[in-house]
């Protein structure tokens, strides 16, 4: 019995994975709804579709038209393949529809609470106690991970809050980042009347939101929206005896973005490989995606210690032709393609290494 606890992409992506194997399967969500609250901005690049045939429906928009602004300046980017906008509801439903088809079952509304070695302790709605005996235990819950604390795998780690609303705003269906409002803030259409519009920050996420909002001259809002982002952390253990984690329990995330939903769906191929065929699962989700990730968390620590001058030579750098050009035909969730080729191209990029000491 292979025990998953949370009913995330990466968690019912692993489930699907396994069950399809012939393992039998079962996730605990502590939710009442798969796919709710809505905690992401759902933007992904096109190579999710390298991994998952989608279905139209949970796509909701398709974008290649990028502006990411500084104080005074900007920076216009006509992507080669298009991102997508996706309904998250749909697509975690989904996801947990495909682990369902090859048997693994789903109970909502259960919150683990510890285990000790192969025995698992959940509380349905809260307040009954259940104990289970399990092969394995997969923690795909989160930043915040239970499983991760109940085994002294939640080492400390650096955690963004990120503050999102559905507003209404007419556009040109444009992405829009702003690098230096809190840690970053986002505008991303999901159509020519609606955005998702949304800050995340390390200290003051309500403060660095309302100064989006009346950047934006939003002054009311359809639903609000907020979670936790887990930064990237190298040396988190993400493996002891028979459990895992993954996802964003396993800080599986960009540093630059936030973004995790295509690196949890990887990490939950290796995963599954890891316990079909006895590999070491840290080391082969590291060999898959640690390097990007890695390169992702070294950006960040470098943009934590811009100042608006340095946006400002950044993006100036990046409007030129060749620059422009690489970052418009390569693929955001893997720098180590394309990061020495912008620095081959321009040197200048070499400053900001300074602010990596």
């Amino acid at each position: 019995m292979i025990s998953i606890i949370g009913a995330g992409p990466a968690g019912c992506y692993a489930a699907y994975l396994l069950a399809k194997e012939g393992k039998e399967v079962q996730i605990f969500e502590e939710h009442k709804e798969i796919g709710l609250p809505i905690q992401c901005t759902g933007l992904v690049t096109s190579s999710i579709k390298d991994i998952l045939k989608l279905k139209k429906n949970i796509i909701i928009n398709e974008i290649n038209k990028v502006k990411i602004f500084s104080k005074n300046n900007c920076l216009e980017l006509k992507l080669k393949d298009k991102n997508l906008v996706l309904d998250r509801k749909k697509f975690d439903n989904y996801l947990a529809d495909l682990a369902i088809s090859k048997g693994a079952k789903i109970f909502l509304n259960y919150k683990f609470t510890d285990n000790k070695k192969n025995i698992i302790k959940i509380k349905y709605n809260n307040e009954q106690e259940t104990v289970l005996k399990t092969d394995y235990l997969i923690g795909a819950d989160g930043p915040l991970s239970q499983v991760a604390k109940s085994n002294n795998l939640l080492k400390k780690r650096k955690i963004l809050t990120g503050i999102q609303a559905i507003v209404k705003l007419k556009n040109d269906n444009c992405i829009e980042f702003y690098p230096s409002i809190g840690t970053f803030a986002w505008v991303v259409p999901e159509n020519k009347e609606t955005c998702r519009i949304g800050v995340a920050s390390y200290k003051n996420p309500k403060e660095d939101f309302n100064k989006l909002l009346k950047l934006k001259n939003i002054k009311n809002t359809l639903e609000i929206q907020g979670g936790l982002i887990p930064i990237y952390t190298p040396k988190l253990k993400t493996r002891k005896d028979n459990i895992y984690l993954i996802g964003d329990a396993a800080s599986q995330v960009k540093a630059t973005t936030g973004g995790g939903i295509i690196q949890g769906l990887k990490a939950a191929q290796t995963l599954k490989d890891s316990i079909i065929n006895k590999k070491n699962y840290q080391k082969e989700w590291k060999k898959e995606i640690g390097k990007d990730l890695w390169v992702h968390l070294k950006i960040r620590n470098i943009m934590n210690k811009f100042k608006e001058k340095d946006w400002d030579l950044l993006i100036k750098l990046f409007k030129k032709d060749k620059i422009k050009s690489i970052i418009e035909n390569f693929d955001r969730d893997y720098p180590t393609k394309f990061l020495f080729k912008l620095i081959l191209n321009e040197p200048k990029l070499l400053y900001f290494l300074k602010f990596l000491l």
